[in-house]
């Protein structure tokens, strides 16, 4: 179960509406967890290379910190999987899948607590900028691998086959929607933090990029998310990226 298959039913598969219930029910209890630990480590990690790079801003604040309440609102996270899932059930066959994913990305400003970093304190400056802003990628690639050899770890013969379903299902969505935000968080786009990145590796004489990029940066994400051929090339690329490192993780342990 990925972000590629669909959160109700598989094309050419009919479903009664007390299964569609029982098949998102069964999805939103495996992302929300999910999505709860992948946003954690990943303000987590962000927060202790920034510490590592000099700038005490997001340990003073307490993001250096496992605990969910310090980077994620629950409460509105829940309210936006929760409508990601009505809208799609709802408008599916007018809504593309791309422009529902597209939202939820965009509405994560609001239910993840974004992670204060202050470059003035870096001991050096574009290193640690550069550091920071690809960390949250980083950190979703090492999670992802993390889990891969949790998942080696946990299946057993001894364990009942039932659980073992579940265990696949949850790790397997896990594995997958961190390698998925990883690769997308690069893109040198704002909100992501490619866009960031931007900022400490482009010349001086080029940084109005950066300036175009987030006042156009809603109409690019338009033209990425809906526009077709040019969505199905960007998703494709993204999960063509995704999958090849999810089967290289697998082949590593499995």
């Amino acid at each position: 179960m990925n972000l590629q298959e669909s959160w109700v039913t598989k094309p050419g598969v009919e479903l009664t509406r007390g299964q569609q219930f029982l098949a998102t029910l069964n999805l939103f209890a495996i992302l929300f967890p999910v999505f709860i630990l992948l946003f954690t480590w990943r303000g987590f990690i962000q927060a202790l290379v920034a510490r590592l790079m000099g700038d005490r801003s997001a340990q003073d604040e307490g993001f250096l910190s496992l605990n969910p309440f310090a980077h994620v609102d629950v409460i509105g996270l829940t309210i936006i999987i929760g409508l990601f899932f009505v809208i799609g059930g709802l408008f599916s066959a007018i809504l593309p899948q791309a422009i529902l994913l597209m939202l939820l990305i965009l509405l994560g400003i609001r239910w993840t607590i974004p992670v204060p970093i202050n470059d003035s304190q870096f001991k050096y400056h574009r290193l640690g900028g550069i550091l920071t802003s690809i960390s949250g990628s980083l950190a979703n690639f090492l999670l992802a691998f993390m889990s891969v050899a949790l998942l080696k770890l946990i299946l057993r013969p001894c364990i009942p086959a039932y659980m073992v379903v579940t265990f696949i299902q949850i790790f397997d969505t896990l594995i997958y929607t961190a390698l998925f935000f990883g690769f997308m968080d690069l893109i040198p786009v704002p909100p992501f933090d490619g866009g960031r990145l931007l900022r400490y590796i482009l010349p001086r004489r080029w940084q109005h990029i950066v300036g175009w990029l987030e006042e156009y940066s809603l109409y690019i994400l338009l033209i990425l998310f809906v526009m077709p051929v040019v969505s199905d090339i960007f998703f494709g690329v993204i999960a063509t990226c995704a999958f090849t490192m999810k089967t290289a993780m697998l082949r590593v342990f499995f």
